[in-house]
């Protein structure tokens, strides 16, 4: 799994600096589904079906699986990419990059963004 990208567009105050991960599909099946159960299923493939992408928000404490590839589109956030980039970061567990103790609840991300929550 790794970071691929910083959010820059839309999101609530208290997101504070956002990431994309990029996970494998064994991955999501092994690390994520124990961590957000159903709602890591609910993750939109990355480059090809082999992948699932996530949001890591809140000081590593929310994890918002991206349920609608329109999320990652431009038409929500005033025509620009709300994808910018930034170094690569590789991790082997979930639990290197997230607070697993103080997980907050899993939100879709399409919900957590446009503050339908």
């Amino acid at each position: 799994m790794r970071i691929i990208k910083k959010w820059v567009g839309r999101k609530p105050e208290c997101a504070g600096e956002m990431w994309l991960l990029e996970v494998t599909q064994a991955e999501m099946f092994e690390q994520m589904y124990p961590l957000l159960g159903q709602l890591a299923l609910h993750a939109t493939s990355g480059r090809d079906v082999d992948y699932r992408l996530y949001l890591v928000c809140e000081g590593g404490r929310r994890i918002l699986p991206i349920d609608k590839p329109s999320v990652m589109r431009g038409a929500y956030n005033g025509g620009v990419s709300p994808l910018a980039e930034c170094d690569i970061k590789e991790y082997t567990s979930i639990a290197d990059l997230v607070d697993t103790e103080n997980l907050l609840p899993a939100i879709e991300a399409s919900e957590y963004l446009f503050n339908t929550h």
